[in-house]
Order: C-alpha cells, then sequence, then structure tokens
C-alpha cells in the first residue's frame, strides 16, 4: 500500500564522468514549496505594496539545489555541500560552469521523470489497473438523463 507521506530517501546518480549526485528520491511539500520560493521574486507594485512573482531564470538551479544533497566531485577543491540549506546550495550552483551545471540538472531532470512515472504506476496499481475515478459519476448520469435545457 502506498504512503501518503515522502519519506526522506536519497539515491545516487552517477555521472558521466564517475561524478556523483547523492539526491532526494523525492521531495516533500515542504520541499518543493521551498524550491518555489527559492525561485521567486519580490516586487513593488503601484499601490506601494509587494508581490511575489516567479524568476523563470531561478527555476533550474532551485530545482537542482532542492533535490541535492551531497555529491562526490572530481574536482578536490569542490565546496562541501551537505547539510547547507537551500540559498546556500543555490550560491554554490552559481559558482559552477555553465556546461556542468546542465549535466546536473538533466540527470535530475531525468530522476524526477522516473520518479513521477513510479509514482503513476503505483497509484494506478501493481497490476497496472488504472484505479477507480476520484470522484463518482451523478446517478442522473448514469441513467442517462441530461441535465441541460432541451429545445
Amino acid at each position: 500500500m502506498r504512503s501518503r507521506f515522502v519519506y526522506p530517501q536519497t539515491i545516487t546518480l552517477t555521472l558521466g564522468n564517475g561524478d556523483r549526485l547523492i539526491v532526494r528520491q523525492r521531495l516533500n511539500v515542504g520541499e518543493q514549496r521551498a524550491s518555489y520560493h527559492a525561485c521567486s521574486t519580490v516586487v513593488p507594485t503601484e499601490d506601494g505594496g509587494v508581490r511575489t512573482v516567479p524568476n523563470p531564470l531561478l527555476v533550474g538551479v532551485a530545482k537542482v539545489a532542492a533535490y541535492l544533497v551531497d555529491w562526490v566531485l572530481e574536482d578536490e577543491a569542490a565546496p562541501a555541500i551537505r547539510g547547507l540549506d537551500l540559498a546556500q546550495r543555490i550560491a554554490v550552483l552559481d559558482n559552477l560552469d555553465p556546461e556542468d551545471f546542465y549535466e546536473l540538472k538533466a540527470a535530475i531532470d531525468a530522476h524526477e521523470g522516473e520518479q513521477a512515472a513510479a509514482r503513476l504506476a503505483e497509484k494506478n496499481g501493481r497490476s497496472g489497473e488504472k484505479s477507480a475515478p476520484a470522484i463518482s459519476p451523478l446517478p442522473s448520469a448514469l441513467a442517462g438523463a441530461s441535465s441541460g435545457s432541451a429545445n
């Protein structure tokens, strides 16, 4: 039986050159919300207030930082990231070579896609059958009654 809760589990992703990323298997809602918040910018409004808007330039780095727990890189000068908060991990990621950052992002995007597919399969049951609809149709719809007006 599946759980509605996300428990802290990690897996290791190995990059082409042998570097390893230790990432969260799945994000819980708090980690996902923190990632969304990290890719938002506060802007002033005309009435003197402020509002938060998504900043598309930060979406990728916020997601990578949300998943990334630790890494084992060939570069001996690579900073340690285990235990850093989200903002600190983003700051470290901002110092990567762009090509290397996009390699990490591609690995995490692929991992996220695999986890989403596994979760969907889990929701649909082990036999591959789809689960029952979340909301049952109205009894009148089952009987073939019309809910609209007839001309």
